[in-house]
């Protein structure tokens, strides 16, 4: 969907197009009144199109997704570890939550927005009532995509459907998550028939919420509800519950508009792909770096700069390869004979040279097509798709995280990018479009996928799963596993079929934001969130193409925690004080 940023765009050109000079005379030309706002179609569909642009991205912003990962098992940020530390270090306070923290008062500004349009739409007095109908229902979808947002990282959190005037009681109590559930899931069954059909959104309109979307966001909610962090009786094992889950899944696959993608590379540089059902473009957006205080250096209101964010730092590159994936998630990818390589380390002696202690390795001995010596030869396709290593081709010629290489942080053969080489062996590829140039003004335009197929097959195989559907569940697995490009083995229900889910969600969708919200909802984040980070130093035998692999703990043992307080953020500071909130147990 275009974007238009201003209500004025659309005064400038009904006056150049000759509009009379009584709508000159009604109107002050320096600004548009609330009462022409909202009985002009058109500038109601840009105050819509505004709401949209409310959404937070993955890429390179504070309060949205992508550096998630780093507050998980995924990766380390190396330029922002400072602000991530307060997460992986188990230290979130009501007062520290700077950049994080912003997600509350972002989705209660958005929630109020979203509101103000509910309130005066009612009294539009046009014709065009399918429209009208349409835009109310993206509204509402926007308003339930928030509050889940904020019950997803708060708890129980104030429910707010209405404006609120600035001498007006501001005082809301927190609503249950079950109650927030029921409130999003009630919204989305009511708008899903004034939705339209993927295949309806076209041209201006492509980017739009769409009925798949409603089921998607829907199918999230009853999810997380039926999960053992959400799920207070139950723990995670209420069939009923998973049931909806199931249902709402077939709603979504019954719609036959989507289908997995032969080109798992593709998922991430086009928002037109058959398997996207929702994501955010940046067309027109601003284009290039943008500096915002303490934002950084993007805005989630505006464009981003994830190529030059995560490139290779070598001078033909000349990215910052920010965001760098941990050894441990690196052994998670399998050989292609479907085994885990690595199953663990032991603490090994201090090396004097890293300043570290190393980690020994701990083979899989049923992983007989992996060469330690090689370690990244023979693994699952999305490893290559989704992480970048050294010896990889990329672009033009092989990846050198060697020490020493044109991409490592070695100083002398990589002089103008060598503050910018890995910390930890790996940068991320996911998402990152080859055609880029560090010459480029035109900035990153990739789409940030919020939702796609592959996410739903997996989230229905956990849901039959749970209701006894062992063979159902194993089937869609295996339809994510056997894609096009993929081709990993299949699996089937032997042993612990539940870690089979949970290891296909870790690595189909590495990188995209669900792996913090699973491993919460799985109460897995303690044990997970808690390991300490492993990297690798590579080095190159001179006059050869011999290497070797070293392994060490990159922090100090031991410093890395996940609290059980961080299952949910601590309520900011900020709105304790002005409101009779509680803070959420821990802070």
């Amino acid at each position: 969907m275009k974007y238009i940023k201003s209500f004025f765009i659309v005064l400038i050109l009904m006056v150049s197009n000759g509009c009379s000079e009584d709508i000159l005379e009604l109107s002050p030309l320096d600004s548009v009144s609330e009462a022409v706002v909202w009985n002009d179609l058109n500038l109601i569909e840009l105050y819509v199109n505004d709401r949209y642009d409310e959404l937070p991205h993955g890429f390179v912003s504070w309060s949205g997704e992508l550096r998630m990962a780093s507050i998980t098992d995924e990766s380390y940020h190396q330029w922002e570890a400072y602000i991530l530390d307060k997460h992986t270090r188990g230290g979130l306070t009501p007062t520290n939550m700077l950049f994080f923290g912003g997600y509350w008062l972002d989705a209660y500004t958005a929630i109020r927005n979203q509101n103000l349009f509910l309130e005066k739409i009612a009294n539009y007095q046009g014709n065009e009532v399918e429209r009208v109908a349409q835009l109310t229902a993206e509204i509402r979808f926007l308003r339930a995509w928030f509050h889940l947002g904020l019950a997803t990282r708060y708890g129980a959190i104030p429910l707010a459907t209405q404006t609120f005037k600035i001498d007006g009681n501001l005082d809301l109590p927190r609503t249950s998550f079950p109650e927030i559930i029921d409130f999003v899931v009630s919204e989305l069954d009511e708008i899903i028939d004034d939705l339209p059909s993927n295949a309806e959104v076209t041209g201006a309109d492509f980017g739009r919420v769409t009925k798949g979307a409603g089921l998607g966001l829907k199918i999230r909610a009853l999810m997380f509800n039926a999960s053992p962090l959400f799920d207070e009786t139950g723990n995670g094992q209420d069939a009923s519950k998973w049931q909806l889950v199931a249902d709402a899944c077939e709603d979504l696959f019954d719609l036959n508009q989507y289908s997995l993608s032969s080109d798992y590379k593709d998922i991430f540089n086009n928002a037109k792909n058959p398997e996207v059902i929702f994501a955010k473009q940046f067309i027109g957006q601003f284009g290039t770096t943008q500096w915002y205080g303490i934002d950084g250096f993007s805005h989630w209101r505006g464009g981003h700069d994830m190529n030059r964010w995560q490139s290779p730092s070598g001078v033909d590159f000349l990215g910052w390869t920010s965001e760098n994936p941990r050894q441990g998630f690196v052994d998670q990818y399998e050989t292609l004979s479907g085994h885990i390589p690595v199953l663990g380390y032991t603490l090994g002696s201090y090396d004097d040279e890293l300043e570290a202690n190393l980690a020994i390795p701990i083979y899989n001995p049923e992983a007989r097509d992996f060469n330690p010596d090689n370690p990244y030869q023979n693994r699952d396709p999305r490893f290559e798709y989704s992480v970048q290593f050294d010896g990889q081709f990329y672009k033009t010629r092989e990846l050198e995280f060697w020490f020493g290489g044109l991409d490592s942080r070695d100083p002398i053969n990589n002089p103008d990018g060598y503050w910018n080489g890995p910390r930890i062996g790996y940068g991320t590829k996911k998402f990152l479009q080859e055609t880029w140039s560090p010459q480029s003004t035109a900035g990153s335009f990739q789409p940030w996928i919020y939702m796609r197929l592959a996410e739903f097959y997996l989230t229905y195989a956990e849901a039959q799963y749970h209701i006894g559907g062992a063979g159902i569940a194993v089937d869609y697995i295996n339809l994510v596993r056997s894609r096009p490009g993929v081709e990993m083995p299949s699996v089937d229900a032997s042993g612990d079929l539940l870690e089979k889910i949970k290891h296909e969600r870790k690595i189909e969708l590495a990188f995209e934001s669900n792996r913090y919200f699973d491993a919460k909802r799985w109460l897995d984040a303690e044990e997970d969130f808690g390991k300490d980070v492993i990297g690798v130093r590579v080095d190159k035998v001179p006059n050869s193409n011999n290497k070797s692999y070293k392994y060490y703990y990159f922090d100090q043992i031991g410093t890395r925690s996940f609290p059980k307080s961080h299952y949910f953020w601590p309520i900011p500071n900020y709105e304790i004080v002005k409101t009779n909130l509680q803070q959420n147990p821990g802070y």
